[in-house]
């Protein structure tokens, strides 16, 4: 419905966070070497590790969610067949009732 709307939400946002991004790279270039326990980082501007970490983030989100979604859709592929199987026999006993109806009706 208002689909251009949302396109200039997204794009006006989209915007505003890579000018922040940038705008902190241009306020902190000092270079510091990250030191972790198994791995000694080279030596890089803040910024960088800042949106480095940020990505990593949300990859292992983007990971983390896709693997609910994905068990998800298979629950609801296992229900949907669950219910199908159901309805069908559902149908079938009620064809079954009206022949017997029927047939019981003509004696």
């Amino acid at each position: 419905m208002l689909k251009w709307l949302k396109r200039v939400i997204y794009i006006v946002l989209v915007t505003f966070f890579l000018a922040v991004g940038v705008f902190f790279a241009i306020r902190n270039p000092q270079l510091i070497h990250l030191d972790l326990v198994f791995w000694q980082g080279p030596e890089l501007s803040v910024a960088l590790y800042t949106i480095l970490s940020f990505t990593a983030g949300a990859c292992v989100a983007l990971f983390v969610s896709s693997v609910a979604y994905l068990r998800s859709e298979r629950q609801i592929r296992v229900l949907t067949r669950r219910y199908e199987k159901a309805r069908d026999e559902v149908d079938a006993l009620r064809k079954a009732s009206i022949t017997k109806e029927l047939s019981v009706g003509k004696e």
